[in-house]
C-alpha cells in the first residue's frame, strides 16, 4: 500500500496536469478537498487511488515499487513547492 502522508498537496496543486482539470475549482485546488481530507474518498477518481490505479493501468507498465516511487517523488516535489 502506497504510504500517504495526507498532507493535501497534490489536491491543492491539480493546475500541475491536464489530467486533473475536471476536479480543479478553478485555482489548482480539488473541488472535492477539505482541509488535508477528500470529501469524497470512497467514491474518489480511479487516478486519485495510487493502489488502484497501479492495478488497473499502471501494472504492465512498471514495477509497483517504481510506481510509488514516482509518486513518492511527485508528492515530495508538491509539498516542496509548498514549502
Amino acid at each position: 500500500m502506497f504510504n500517504c502522508k495526507h498532507c493535501g498537496s497534490c489536491c491543492r496543486n491539480l493546475d500541475k496536469s491536464d489530467i486533473y482539470a475536471h476536479l480543479d475549482r478553478g485555482d489548482g485546488v480539488c473541488r472535492y478537498l477539505m482541509g488535508n481530507d477528500c470529501s469524497i474518498y470512497d467514491t474518489r477518481p480511479l487516478l486519485c487511488r495510487i493502489d488502484d490505479s497501479y492495478d488497473s493501468v499502471f501494472s504492465n507498465i512498471m514495477s509497483r515499487e517504481e510506481f510509488y516511487r514516482i509518486n513518492e517523488n511527485a508528492c515530495n516535489m508538491l509539498r516542496g513547492l509548498e514549502g
